[in-house]
């Protein structure tokens, strides 16, 4: 079945920023491992969130891309819970950019799986 474009430039958008914030994660970026100091999840944490992250990424670019966009917007809204509890929505002084960046891939993710939603095991046949 083709797919919109929109749809695809979605699926690839979230996908590349998924992959670079799991790179972060996996090379031990200072910036990624504070985070995961200050949730107390330092380095376990941050390799399982990297390898959910990357494994998503790679769904989203496969055929599976509206399981992949389930998984991102429930690691998204994850990511967002600890930035308003734990961490706050400005981290290491950026400005607030990490959590912009969790908010586009979030809505990007979304979009996904709003478009694909007809492809959703298990839910996709009840639509």
């Amino acid at each position: 079945m083709s797919r919109p474009i929109l749809t695809r430039v979605a699926q690839v958008f979230a996908a590349l920023l998924l992959m670079v914030a799991a790179t972060m994660k996996f090379i031990g970026d200072p910036g990624s491992v504070a985070i995961f100091a200050v949730l107390d999840m330092e380095p376990t944490g941050r390799y399982l969130i990297g390898s959910i992250e990357l494994v998503a990424a790679l769904l989203l670019l496969s055929p599976f891309a509206a399981s992949g966009a389930v998984l991102v917007v429930g690691v998204m809204c994850g990511a967002i819970i600890a930035h308003v509890t734990h961490l706050g929505l400005v981290v290491n002084d950026d400005g607030g950019m990490l959590v912009g960046m969790l908010m586009m891939v979030l809505l990007s993710a979304s979009f996904v799986l709003y478009s694909r939603r007809r492809e959703i095991p298990f839910v996709g046949d009840a639509l």
